[in-house]
């Protein structure tokens, strides 16, 4: 499963989704993870009412299935909800490694939900 982080420092899931310096990608499975790169964003770097600074980083999340972040806007939520990507905001100031782990650790065992549904999707994309 593709995922996305939110950070400023490439450490922490620090960043609101609108303001956010990178998007760290990363394919996440049972098995574990690999890093897929980093989109950076040199503008729209603060609150400020601004959403087109939105659109390219909506455009950074294609083929991402969640995105962990502090914090989306009401602007964001709809445009994640368009892209039928999930915000998890529940690693917010944490190591990425935490959320990661979480993450392959969730897959591991019983996952439920949305979560189970995107891993029977994942295993029938992957040969």
């Amino acid at each position: 499963m593709k995922v996305a982080i939110a950070t400023q420092d490439l450490t922490h899931v620090d960043a609101h989704l609108g303001w956010a310096r990178h998007l760290l990608l990363f394919d996440v499975t049972a098995e574990g993870y690999r890093y897929m790169g980093t989109r950076a964003f040199r503008q729209g770097l603060a609150q400020d009412g601004d959403h087109d600074k939105l659109a390219p980083r909506l455009r950074a999340l294609r083929g991402c299935r969640m995105v962990f972040v502090v914090d989306v806007g009401p602007e964001g939520e709809a445009g994640l909800a368009r892209a039928k990507v999930v915000p998890m905001r529940a690693y917010a100031g944490q190591p990425i490694v935490n959320a990661l782990d979480a993450l392959r650790d969730g897959l591991r065992r019983n996952p439920r939900g949305w979560l189970r549904r995107e891993q029977q999707r994942e295993r029938l994309r992957r040969p």
